[in-house]
């Protein structure tokens, strides 16, 4: 039984992107969780608050990473790149 792992070139694309918005105070922690069908890359503000995002790489799947937030899927996608620009849009917001 093995377990579904992030590629070192995976892992340096989403550490790249990482270390921008720790630098900024965007982001606060990280974990990463490997299993027989996934590895998760939890990206959080507050861990305490769960995790802001989720990347998940899947074994067997048409789309084989997944970005999700808050059990919300926001991109899915065969290649990681996708779910990664979408990670380097600014945080947004609301000022009244």
């Amino acid at each position: 039984m093995s377990l579904v792992r992030f590629k070192k070139e995976e892992i340096n694309q989403i550490m790249e992107i990482y270390s921008k918005k720790i630098s900024i105070g965007e982001w606060k922690d990280y974990s990463i969780c490997f299993q027989t069908n996934c590895a998760i890359f939890s990206i959080h503000r507050s861990y305490s608050l769960g995790p802001l995002f989720q990347i998940t790489k899947k074994k067997l799947s048409k789309s084989h990473f997944m970005l999700s937030s808050r059990n919300c899927v926001i991109v899915s996608s065969k290649k990681l790149k996708p779910l990664l620009s979408y990670l380097k849009k600014p945080n947004l917001k609301l000022v009244r």
